[in-house]
């Protein structure tokens, strides 16, 4: 009867044990999906490639523009001219549009923030080229080092192509003002051809 009691308790006690290991699992997993909101009013983009639009250039040709990558805090690094990266401060302003990754956690927080401060460190003493070496390549450099999605290949075309078939808004009103400058350009441009004739 005595073993019996003993044993009853062991197990009790085990599946108490079991069920505050669930608990403290789920409350991990709140606590992150908490601290992994995307907030647009304070520019903060947890795990996150962020766009925006480079004055003149992306009114020409409007799928140019400059990108940033955040750590898993939200705050934006962005290689953002000869030996200068920006960190919370997005070089040509508010971001646009975003593409989320590392949805599911494959790379832990750590890993991902020291990825983004050795690209950092390395193109902080990097001279900016606009074809070859670039606020892309920086993003690049980031993937490559945390070996995103088992990877070390990413160059800066990946990373254009990533914004454009995955890229989100920001807001309808952000979509807006990207194309407005080139639908103002261009028809200015159709005018004056069409009134020349």
């Amino acid at each position: 009867m005595g073993a019996m009691a003993l044993s009853q308790a062991q197990n009790h006690k085990l599946a108490v044990q079991d069920e505050n290991q669930v608990q403290d699992v789920e409350k991990e997993n709140m606590e992150i999906e908490q601290v992994d909101q995307i907030s647009v009013e304070n520019q903060k983009y947890p795990f996150c490639i962020v766009w925006t639009s480079i004055p003149v250039l992306t009114w020409l040709i409007p799928c140019i523009g400059h990108t940033g990558i955040c750590t898993s805090e939200g705050t934006i690094h962005d290689f953002g001219g000869p030996f200068y990266i920006a960190i919370d401060n997005f070089t040509f302003g508010k971001p646009l549009k975003y593409v989320k990754l590392n949805k599911d956690f494959e790379i832990s927080r750590q890993k991902w923030d020291d990825a983004v401060l050795k690209a950092d460190d390395e193109f902080g003493q990097q001279m900016h080229n606009l074809f070859t070496n670039n606020c892309h390549s920086h993003v690049a450099k980031a993937l490559n080092i945390m070996k995103y999605k088992g990877k070390q290949s990413f160059t800066m075309f990946h990373i254009w192509l990533m914004l454009i078939v995955s890229g989100q808004y920001v807001s309808f009103g952000r979509f807006f003002m990207t194309y407005l400058p080139s639908i103002i350009f261009y028809g200015i441009i159709l005018m004056v051809v069409f009134l020349s004739k």
